[in-house]
This record gives C-alpha cells, sequence and structure tokens, in this order.
C-alpha cells in the first residue's frame, strides 16, 4: 500500500511539474468582425420633393409666357394683311412681332420645369412651337419688305418667302397641339388657361 502511495504520489508531482512549467495558453478565436474595419453604410443622396409652391410657380411662369404668345399671335394676321395692302403699319407690326416671337423663345429656353409633372415634354413642346413659330415670321418680315419695296407689284400667294412661312405656321401648328395635350393636366391642376393650339 506504502508502495501504491509513492507511485501516486509521485504522478501527481510530475503532473504538477507539466503544468506549472509549461502553461497552456487559451487560443484566442477572431469573433465575428474582430480585427475587420466596420464597413461604413454607403450613403444615399435622397431626392427632396417638390413642393406644391415651386410646380405653381412654374406653371404660372408659362402661363404668362403664353399669354404674351397669344398677343403676338392674334396680331399677325392684321399685320401680314396690312402689308399685303401696301400698309406700312403691317410691316411694321410684322417686325414687332417677330421680336416679340424671339424674346418669348428665349424665354421658354429658359423655363425651370423640374417641379412639374411631365415638365420636359411640355417644355420641349412649347420650344418647338415658338422656334418654328418665331421662322415663320421671319419668313412672313422678308416677303412684307421686299412686297413693299416692290410697291405692292408681286404676287403673294407665290412667294417664296410667304409661302416658307405659311409651311413652318403649319409645323408650329402640330408642335402647339402637342404642347396642349401636354399642359392641360396642368392647367386643369392649377386653375390655369387649358391654351388651344390656335391660342399660342
Amino acid at each position: 500500500m506504502l508502495i501504491s502511495l509513492a507511485v501516486a504520489l509521485l504522478a501527481f508531482a510530475v503532473t504538477w511539474w507539466i503544468v506549472t512549467a509549461n502553461p497552456s495558453r487559451p487560443i484566442q478565436h477572431a469573433g465575428a468582425g474582430q480585427g475587420v474595419a466596420p464597413t461604413s453604410p454607403k450613403t444615399r443622396t435622397e431626392r427632396t420633393p417638390k413642393t406644391a409652391a415651386s410646380a405653381r410657380r412654374q406653371a404660372e411662369a408659362i402661363e404668362e409666357l403664353l399669354s404674351n404668345s397669344r398677343s403676338a399671335r392674334a396680331g399677325l394676321s392684321d399685320a401680314l394683311a396690312a402689308a399685303g395692302r401696301c400698309d406700312p403699319k403691317g410691316l411694321e407690326a410684322v417686325r414687332d412681332i417677330t421680336v416679340s416671337r424671339r424674346d418669348q423663345l428665349a424665354l421658354a429656353k429658359a423655363l425651370d420645369v423640374s417641379a412639374l409633372k411631365g415638365g420636359s415634354r411640355i417644355k420641349d413642346a412649347l420650344v418647338d412651337a415658338l422656334n418654328l413659330s418665331h421662322d415663320a415670321d421671319i419668313a412672313f418680315l422678308a416677303w412684307a419688305g421686299r412686297h413693299a419695296e416692290e410697291n405692292c407689284a408681286g404676287p403673294v400667294g407665290s412667294d417664296r418667302d410667304y409661302r416658307r412661312g405659311l409651311e413652318r405656321s403649319e409645323a408650329a401648328q402640330k408642335a402647339k397641339t402637342r404642347f396642349a395635350a401636354a399642359w392641360r393636366p396642368i392647367a386643369q391642376t392649377y386653375g390655369l388657361t387649358a391654351w388651344k393650339p390656335g391660342q399660342i
């Protein structure tokens, strides 16, 4: 029995020496996310909603421009008729209308329609309509000037500039029809004029 006890004590002593002489080191396990720099969430730029107030202002700016365009459109027929009769006021009126239309075209190109639903489509149609109308005015002005210089002796209907004016006016009418269709919902929303092609 003494021998067994001695063997047990010896085994314990050897085990204790091994443990104290070579202590085991804890194994460090990298946990989820340890040693990895946190990923910054991707920043998103949210689009600020367009306010009803800004949309109304943009619609009213178009309305004002169209009111001026209507005045030029209404006076053109009388001006051409007067120019055909060699009335000096007719030529002067055509010239004024041409300048006015040029200014309206510049304003249309500068319109901000970012807050309007379908704003780009509305603006494109309006710019096309005014650009073609301006081309027509230029052609009519060239005819009226030459017609006056010739003492109104030449034919009107067959004149190249007069015919070009009519052709450009017809093309402008198609663009005005596109604009009127795109504009109608905006006019209804903000209580504005539902412009017809013949009024622009």
